[in-house]
Order: C-alpha cells, then sequence, then structure tokens
C-alpha cells in the first residue's frame, strides 16, 4: 500500500510539473495547440493510471479484464480531455506597446445635469 501512494504522489507531482511546462511553452508560442492538447491529455491521464491500476486490481484481480478495463478508463480519460483542451480558445497576449495619451487626448467624462 505504501508503495502505491509513493508512485501515486511522485506520478501526481510528475504530472502536474509536466502539465504546467506544456502550458508554459504554450502560451509563449513555442507549441501549437494540437501537441499542447496531446501533452495535457497524456499528462493527466497518466496521473492517474497507478491508482485506476491498483484499484482494478484489487478488486478484479490482475488480469485480462483488470487490464481491458483500465485501459477503456485511460483511453476514455485522454480523449476527453485532449478534446475539450483543443476546444479552449488560446488566450489574446495583452497589448503593452500601447503609448499613453497625452493630457489633451485623454477622456473627460460628461458633465452632470443632475444638480442644476
Amino acid at each position: 500500500m505504501l508503495e502505491i501512494l509513493t508512485l501515486q504522489v511522485v506520478t501526481a507531482i510528475s504530472g502536474t510539473v509536466s502539465i504546467g511546462a506544456a502550458d508554459w511553452l504554450y502560451h509563449r508560442g513555442r507549441i501549437r495547440g494540437r501537441l499542447h492538447s496531446l501533452w495535457v491529455a497524456s499528462s493527466s491521464a497518466a496521473i492517474c493510471l497507478p491508482l485506476l491500476t491498483w484499484t482494478t486490481n484489487v478488486f478484479l484481480g490482475v488480469g485480462m479484464v483488470s487490464w481491458v478495463l483500465v485501459g477503456t478508463l485511460e483511453a476514455t480519460m485522454f480523449l476527453w480531455i485532449y478534446r475539450n483542451v483543443l476546444e479552449v480558445a488560446p488566450l489574446q497576449k495583452p497589448r503593452s506597446a500601447l503609448l499613453p495619451l497625452s493630457s489633451s487626448q485623454s477622456p473627460v467624462p460628461p458633465s452632470s445635469n443632475i444638480n442644476r
């Protein structure tokens, strides 16, 4: 039990770092959307693999049935995450090159007619 917990923690940390790296590269324009989606979906599915495998082996035993169930659940999870991450629109980069307005060009709010 301690081995699976250790493996799960190591996998979760590795997967989180991997997803962070994929996001960092994607938002800086180093990788495209499809590779980002593939990377994030693979890492997310891999995070769940040790615990899912252990659970099916405990309740169903080691064998073909448990491997088919784990494979089916992992493939479904991967495809669902891949499709949903691919549909997310990329973030727009903030326009930092805007020139500040001079005082004569700054907008002036309209005067109020409330107190007249």
